[in-house]
């Protein structure tokens, strides 16, 4: 099953193909976020005793990670509830306008890969399904659950906004990730799907500004 989120980012819209169910987080309300949060960490973990200290860690985790990505500005934060029915998988996506780097604020003679290339060349660079280009840094560590530990899996994606000299920057975390190689080819083809769309936006900007008497 794969669900197309259509995400507001600025001056456009743009969608991705997610696979399975995800869930948008209120950012702009903390007792909210927090409640939807706990949610869905009991939807995914159940509410077996023996798990409690395994959901007390997970919510703190993504409440945390929630609230940074509120702090930073971001303006689409989701939830995984499972990649496939039945398979529960907790994850985070977060979506937000960034900067060029300073090394390569004012290089626009430069083609996108290049740039990219040379503002993140830690980054492997990789094609969406587009044609267009994105920056990808994928990071692993070791976490501590209960009496396991388990590798966590943190990806960044960067890719130019066509609408300004800007980037989208896009982040995929997920705390419980058994085989972190399979997760970073699924959240690339996850990124690769993005399709901006400006019709849809100044559809709805005009329509605002209609209302607004402008």
């Amino acid at each position: 099953m794969t669900e197309t989120r259509q995400v507001r980012m600025g001056a456009g819209d743009f969608s991705l193909i997610l696979p399975g169910t995800w869930a948008s987080i209120p950012l702009n309300d903390s007792d909210a976020m927090k409640k939807r949060i706990s949610a869905l960490v009991k939807q995914q973990l159940g509410a077996d005793d023996r798990l409690a200290r395994r959901r007390i860690q997970l919510r703190n985790e993504l409440v945390e990670t929630a609230e940074k990505a509120a702090a930073e500005g971001a303006l689409s934060f989701s939830l995984s509830i499972e990649l496939l029915p039945g398979a529960p998988f907790p994850a985070a996506l977060m979506a937000k306008r960034r900067s060029w780097p300073n090394e390569v604020k004012d290089a626009t003679a430069l083609a996108a890969a290049e740039r990219l290339a040379k503002g993140f060349p830690t980054a492997e660079i990789l094609s969406l399904d587009s044609g267009d280009v994105m920056a990808r840094i994928a990071t692993t560590e070791q976490q501590r659950y209960v009496a396991e530990t388990t590798p966590s899996l943190m990806a960044e994606y960067w890719t130019p906004a066509p609408d300004a000299d800007e980037l989208l920057y896009i982040t995929i975390s997920a705390p419980m990730v058994p085989q972190s190689g399979l997760f970073i080819e699924l959240f690339d083809t996850m990124i690769a799907s993005l399709v901006w769309n400006f019709d849809v936006a100044q559809a709805v900007f005009a329509v605002q500004r209609s209302l607004d008497g402008d």
